[in-house]
């Protein structure tokens, strides 16, 4: 189960880069001798969540909730499979990139959307 800022996300909800989570961030380069040198750094903390475009989707109301505490730009907890973080929502516009399901002219609050949410550890 997947909850951010209070909001609990759909069951189809998948933490898309779990696996590299919170692994240091290395470059290589090679050096006139021919050495390879290995810079690592702080280990990324970014996550991205992705829900799937079905039914089961993200409610409209939900949407705008998380937009809400997107914009309002302050660390949210996020229990993401039973891991307790201190997360902010990327700031940038591929923060919350949600999009309806049905595309039509207004939306209901029940409509439901998929796409991905991207958070930063902090």
């Amino acid at each position: 189960m997947i909850t951010i800022a209070g909001i609990t996300l759909p069951q189809t909800a998948v933490w898309t880069n779990e696996t590299e989570y919170g692994l240091p961030e290395t470059t290589a380069e090679t050096d006139l001798s021919g050495t390879e040198i290995i810079y690592a750094g702080k280990p990324a903390g970014t996550i991205e969540i992705y829900i799937p475009a079905t039914e089961s989707g993200m409610k409209r109301e939900d949407v705008l909730l998380l937009c809400r505490a997107a914009a309002a730009a302050a660390p949210v907890h996020a229990d993401i499979n039973g891991k307790q973080l201190s997360v902010i929502f990327i700031h940038d516009s591929s923060a919350i990139q949600l999009k309806p399901l049905n595309a039509k002219q207004i939306q209901a609050d029940t409509d439901v959307y998929s796409g991905t949410i991207r958070l930063l550890e902090v």
